[in-house]
């Protein structure tokens, strides 16, 4: 069998060479395709088979939606292949043939700015939010050649509820449009800053590492940065997510002395500058006292953090210094 098979692609190849290629191609038997993917809405003979000569272009089946597959078994493709007198026995009882549907998925966002400006329509506060109902889920797929634009049909606002229901189709106006009926919440929202990415510990935040969107205004509560003065400069205190609300208590000052680090001790008076070696108990922020121990007394007195690997004694620390 093997060896009939290489003579054949043998001879297809010599007759392909002479010119000979579309009267030899008429003499193979024909070939099922397993694997199908179409950008058609109908099945047609060619594109299960290949070498069927002029029946290739029948039309046979509608073609899977888009996005979707269809697996077409043995005894199908038998039945119809003996019905439009193909050439083709299956090898084995498990020979089939998968059918994909290309296709192209409508963006949220479009979805929701559509809806947004209906819902305006029908009453809802300008610069409100929505909140769609199984939002996760949604996913509407359309052709992969077509428009995807979106359209809002018999949308229902309740006032009192603050929902609606309303039925997107895509490609807005088009006769083969998929449609989806889609329900939510409407309310007010504000503009707040989040992070764009992940940031952690050392990390200072700054203006490009932020993005505006749009929350529930009770999801702004007074813990939560609204403005983005609240958030640059700062540091987090420990590994946070992109695109969620921040807590001014998940940020810090950027820490310029660590903990354990050596420092320089500092105690200016008009009359002289005296300085000493410490190490910081604890960390600390430009501004922040601090613990710090004398390195040579082993005194421990209350700095404040100047610059990196700088502080200055306050006038309780002055006589351990001074006993330096």
């Amino acid at each position: 069998m093997i060896r009939r098979l290489c003579r054949t692609a043998g001879f297809a190849a010599l007759a392909l060479g002479l010119g000979l290629g579309s009267a030899w191609a008429a003499e193979l038997p024909a070939q099922l395709r397993t694997s199908v993917v179409l950008d058609s809405d109908a099945i047609r003979l060619g594109d299960l088979w290949d070498n069927i000569g002029d029946k290739a272009a029948t039309p046979l089946a509608n073609a899977p939606a888009p996005g979707k597959k269809v697996t077409l078994e043995t005894r199908w493709l038998l039945a119809v292949a003996q019905s439009y007198g193909i050439d083709w026995r299956p090898a084995t009882p498990f020979e089939r043939s998968v059918v994909e549907r290309s296709g192209q998925t409508v963006d949220i966002r479009t979805i929701e700015t559509e809806l947004k400006e209906a819902l305006v329509m029908e009453g809802a506060p300008a610069g409100s939010a929505l909140e769609l109902s199984s939002r996760g889920q949604m996913q509407i797929v359309i052709p992969t050649g077509a428009s995807p634009t979106v359209a809002v049909k018999d949308i229902a606002y309740d006032q009192r509820m603050n929902r609606f229901t309303a039925v997107i189709e895509s490609p807005a106006g088009a006769p083969n449009a998929v449609r989806m009926k889609v329900s939510g919440h409407v309310y007010a929202s504000t503009r707040i800053p989040v992070l764009a990415h992940v940031m952690g510990r050392g990390d200072i935040i700054r203006e490009a590492d932020l993005e505006w969107v749009d929350v529930r205004e009770e999801v702004a509560r007074r813990d939560v940065a609204t403005s983005a003065r609240q958030l640059i400069g700062q540091e987090p205190r420990y590994q946070m997510r992109a695109g969620v609300p921040v807590r001014v208590t998940e940020l810090q000052k950027p820490v310029v002395v660590a903990k354990n680090s050596a420092v320089t001790i500092v105690m200016r008076t008009k009359f002289m500058t005296l300085t000493a070696q410490g190490r910081a108990i604890e960390d600390g922020s430009t501004g922040d006292v601090i613990r710090v121990t004398n390195v040579q007394s082993k005194q421990i007195v209350d700095a404040k953090v100047e610059a990196p690997g700088q502080v200055s004694v306050l006038p309780g620390g002055l006589r351990t210094l001074a006993n330096n």
